[in-house]
């Protein structure tokens, strides 16, 4: 096994450079500085990480070079925050996890060997096929950039396809049995081809599943689904609990993109998540009006929620929580906003520009949704 203080090389050959985030245009494209001019880059990762991409914010890039057919140079692979290094490059996680697999690292795969990788099975597909002396076992590994207070959560947007797999290795007893590798193919980015991949195909007979969340924060102690952000995966989620076994461990990165386990068993607290994963709670609603934004604290309803996203889409936020916690949250945004109008149950507060890129409203949202009592489990 390795030996838990050693990084391991770079996961990218590519040369680094530093940029400075400005904006996000879509999904996969990022607006930022390079050397003093502002240019594109790819960004590999979906996820919204509102916290984590704030203007001025520090990026790490790969440089595929001036001779590149990319329609952009550079990669993002990283972001610099709190003085750390948060791992961005979503395509690049399953190198990860197979190096950590592969070099016995995680104590509760250490008995497996890859046997292959893009795994299909009933209409799904996994990332690895893993073997030990007692048969198959479909591995699904995803990348968790979100952690506060020593709190790791996933996803940080809605997931139908991550929901869809925790159901299936959930419910894969009995079914049939990955075989042997098969062939190759290669995984295609939007912008991108992320290199080949052995595929492997299915046959009769039992199998097992299991779902592993890396999770590109040194510092995370604890594991929880994002119920706040996908509900219908978190109680997914949830109900795997006695059915799949489903394991996080928590890696900390260099500027050069090395990296080491930090926790090679972060703390996955069930009774917590039994318990906060309710819906019910708080609503954080951000509007513009004639005179610049307006915050709105209200009950969680979920018809106000889709009303609201239907009149300003990306700007409402739940805050599931099993506790009355309006009082805790409306002082805080006054500490930001100054004294709300308060009528119906609804706090409002006048900003004068967009608060969601700041770092005050993104603080006040990871306060709201992971406080450090939810890792509270009496197991």
């Amino acid at each position: 096994m390795l030996n838990q203080s050693s990084f391991y090389s770079p996961i990218s050959s590519l040369p680094l450079v530093e940029g400075t985030y400005l904006s996000r245009p879509n999904r996969f494209s990022v607006r930022c500085v390079i050397d003093g001019r502002e240019t594109y880059v790819f960004m590999p990762n979906p996820g919204r990480m509102g916290e984590l991409l704030l203007p001025g914010a520090g990026l790490i890039l790969a440089d595929h070079g001036e001779q590149t057919v990319r329609k952009t140079r550079h990669t993002v692979m990283a972001v610099r925050y709190r003085g750390c290094i948060v791992f961005l490059h979503t395509h690049l996680n399953n190198e990860v996890a197979r190096r950590l697999i592969e070099s016995r690292a995680i104590p509760v795969l250490s008995d497996y060997a890859v046997a292959g990788a893009e795994v299909s099975v009933g209409g799904n597909r996994f990332d690895f096929l893993l073997k030990d002396a007692e048969g198959a076992l479909c591995l699904e590994v995803k990348s968790c950039t979100r952690s506060w207070n020593g709190i790791a959560m996933f996803p940080d947007a809605v997931t139908e396809r991550g929901r869809r797999h925790l159901e299936s290795l959930a419910e894969m007893a009995g079914m049939a049995e990955p075989t042997e590798v098969a062939g190759q193919i290669e995984v295609v980015g939007p912008t991108e081809v992320v290199g080949p991949t052995e595929v492997a195909e299915t046959r009769p007979g039992g199998r097992k599943g299991a779902l592993l969340f890396l999770v590109h924060h040194g510092s995370a102690e604890f594991f929880l689904p994002n119920y706040h952000t996908d509900y219908a995966f978190s109680l997914a989620f949830r109900d795997a609990e006695d059915r799949l076994p489903i394991h996080a461990v928590s890696i900390e990165w260099t500027e050069d993109l090395r990296y080491r386990i930090a926790s090679a068993e972060v703390t996955i607290p069930w009774a917590t998540i039994r318990k906060e994963c309710v819906d019910r709670g708080h609503l954080l609603i951000v509007e513009r009006d004639e005179s610049g934004y307006r915050v709105s604290l209200t009950e969680y309803d979920d018809d106000l929620s889709r009303k609201a996203a239907r009149r300003h889409a990306g700007t409402v936020y739940p805050v599931r929580t099993s506790v009355d916690a309006a009082e805790d949250m409306a002082s805080v945004l006054s500490d930001l906003y100054g004294s709300p109008e308060y009528h119906a149950g609804c706090y409002t507060f006048k900003c004068g520009c967009d608060p969601v890129p700041t770092p005050g409203f993104q603080q006040a949202l990871l306060d709201f949704r992971m406080p450090r009592r939810t890792t509270w489990d009496p197991r």
